[in-house]
């Protein structure tokens, strides 16, 4: 039987997203902590509608943000 932290994005390797700018798989889990942060959830606009956009750290370090970024 699975414990909670298995069904959940928290050190879970099998759960994954894409990278909202260049499309590399990147874990689901935004990292947070002493661990260097492999994933960003930044906010933007996509059709008019708020959204978090998952971004890889490669993109984030080099600048690219989402449309209509809002920094929170």
């Amino acid at each position: 039987m699975n414990k909670g932290s298995a069904i959940r994005a928290e050190e879970n390797e099998t759960l994954t997203t894409t990278c909202a700018h260049c499309g590399k798989v990147i874990p689901a889990e935004i990292g947070y902590g002493l661990h260097e942060r492999e994933t960003w959830g930044l906010t933007g606009y996509h059709d008019g509608e708020k959204t978090i956009f998952p971004t890889c750290a490669e993109c984030y370090q080099a600048g690219w943000r989402p449309p209509g970024y809002v920094w929170e």
